[in-house]
């Protein structure tokens, strides 16, 4: 072996060849060329992660930002179907009001049916009433009078006397006056002087209890009442003709009042009385389509029956 290939002493005190020690700086370079390519790579990673981490921000914002709009359309929504319900709930009580309307319609329906039936029903009153004058006027160019209660006609009929026949006399006797009948009643007020013609109708002392219920219609109080009670006065006295004017002036001013019952019956036997069938049976009849369920209206309907029968 030859000098130049073995290693000096110095080479051999450091431990280490030239070749070695080459070899080592080779090493160094290459790890040094790694060490920049890894932090370059470094850095590039890190701005990749700056990137994506803008980018996380930036879909984390959109992400709140349509969660925000989401929520507000949540609410819009929830709004929108609270006022959905209320319109519903507005419609059912519509509806139910529009069914009560139609109820209250068919209801309407029928009353005005019965009123235009009753209306009906009043205007053939009224002609009937209208016809008094005429039945007066014929009775009195043929010189009928007022015929007693034994004129009446027998047969099917029931007596007279039994269903409110007028009475024969007017019991008015010198003894059987009162002393509200000697006074001046005329200074009494309208309300005195009603009190004391109904007491005097009541003691039979007709001739005064009329002298007051004319001063009564004369002074426009209770008028349409009084005629109806002068007609009534007459119908006792069996002036029946007279009776019946009296009662067409009191149904002329008030064809609603609570004896119109009384007054179309004790009308159509004032009309029998007089012979005048016709008339009575109209007034019958008038009184049982009026009223039907009143006590006259019952005993017209009972007397039509039995005729029929008969």
């Amino acid at each position: 072996m030859s000098l130049a290939a073995e290693p000096s002493a110095f080479e051999l005190q450091s431990g280490a060849t030239k070749k070695e020690l080459k070899n080592l700086q080779t090493t160094n370079k290459n790890l040094e060329n790694l060490a920049i390519d890894y932090s370059a790579r470094i850095q590039v990673l890190e701005q990749s992660k700056d990137g994506l981490q803008s980018v996380l921000d930036g879909q984390a914002l959109r992400i709140k930002s349509l969660l925000d709009t989401v929520g507000r359309q949540e609410t819009k929504i929830q709004a929108l179907q609270s006022s959905l319900d209320y319109q519903n709930e507005i419609i059912k009580q519509q509806q139910a009001t529009i069914e009560n309307l139609q109820k209250s319609i068919g209801q309407n329906a029928a009353l005005i049916e019965q009123i235009d039936s009753k209306l009906k029903d009043l205007a053939k009153l009224n002609e009937d009433i209208l016809g008094i004058s005429s039945a007066m006027d014929s009775g009195a160019k043929n010189g009928s009078g007022a015929p007693g209660l034994s004129s009446t006609s027998s047969g099917t009929k029931p007596s007279p006397s039994k269903i409110d026949s007028p009475k024969k006399t007017d019991k008015q006797q010198a003894s059987g006056k009162t002393n509200s009948a000697d006074r001046s009643f005329k200074e009494l007020g309208n309300k005195e002087i009603l009190d004391e013609a109904r007491k005097l109708y009541r003691e039979k002392n007709l001739a005064e209890s009329k002298k007051r219920y004319e001063w009564l219609v004369k002074n426009n109080y209770k008028a349409a009442s009084s005629l109806y009670m002068i007609g009534e006065i007459e119908y006792q006295r069996s002036k029946f003709q007279e009776a019946i004017g009296y009662y067409k002036k009191s149904a002329s001013l008030d064809d609603k009042a609570s004896y119109m019952p009384i007054l179309l019956w004790h009308t159509a036997w004032a009309f029998r009385y007089s012979k005048d069938m016709d008339n009575y049976n109209k007034f019958l009849d008038s009184l049982i389509r009026l009223y039907p369920e009143s006590e006259q209206g019952k005993k017209a309907k009972d007397l039509r029956k039995s005729k029929t029968k008969g």
